[in-house]
């Protein structure tokens, strides 16, 4: 975003149009992936578990693209396991976050 890489921005189409996965990388080297929507609990990426039928018909506007950038987020997450994933509805993974 800035040009140092500190603060990158990705397109992750499925859930809403527009949708994006912001990567965070703070001094002192610690990095934080938040995939929005694309997946509300941890289990979302770790378990490759998509929401129940009637929420993803509800709530994604492209079920195949959420499921296509699950499964690359799912294998970022295993390829660098130092990202902590902060889905934006699981509070379980905010602990992980500093306070500012």
């Amino acid at each position: 975003m800035y040009g140092d890489g500190a603060i990158v921005v990705v397109p992750a189409f499925g859930h809403t149009p527009g949708s994006v996965i912001v990567f965070v990388t703070l001094p002192g080297e610690r990095r934080y992936a938040f995939p929005g929507d694309l997946v509300w609990q941890l289990e979302g990426v770790t378990e490759r578990a998509e929401r129940a039928w009637l929420l993803r018909a509800l709530a994604d506007a492209d079920a195949e693209g959420v499921r296509e950038n699950l499964l690359r987020v799912a294998a970022i997450a295993a390829r660098f396991p130092e990202i902590a994933l902060v889905p934006a509805h699981d509070a379980r993974s905010f602990a992980a976050l500093p306070w500012l």
